[in-house]
């Protein structure tokens, strides 16, 4: 999300994990979707989370139940946290409550 990012640049050796799928928003129309979205999905954020002060989002996590679908807008939400780093532990304890590895 820095001005000087490109798909080329991304490391994608960095998550190997088969469950991993790399995508490149280059327009960065998901991280604008989430943006406005915050007032809806505000009541599931993770307690250690920051509040984004401006958009698009990025450098967060959204975890989603196995039951989670996509109309026109994403259902199933469990949590989220901004930033990643400062909400891991909180991404890792709904993974564990939610059976996941």
């Amino acid at each position: 999300m820095y001005p000087t990012d490109e798909r080329s640049r991304w490391p994608a050796g960095l998550l190997t994990d088969a469950r991993v799928s790399h995508r490149w928003d280059e327009r960065r129309q998901l991280g604008r979707f989430y943006w406005d979205d915050l007032p809806r999905i505000r009541e599931r954020k993770s307690p250690e989370s920051l509040m984004p002060e401006q958009g698009p989002m990025w450098d967060a996590y959204l975890l989603y139940d196995r039951t989670a679908r996509w109309d026109d807008r994403p259902s199933g939400l469990v949590s989220w946290g901004y930033t990643i780093m400062r909400t891991r532990a909180a991404l890792l304890r709904d993974l564990d409550r939610l059976g996941l590895p």
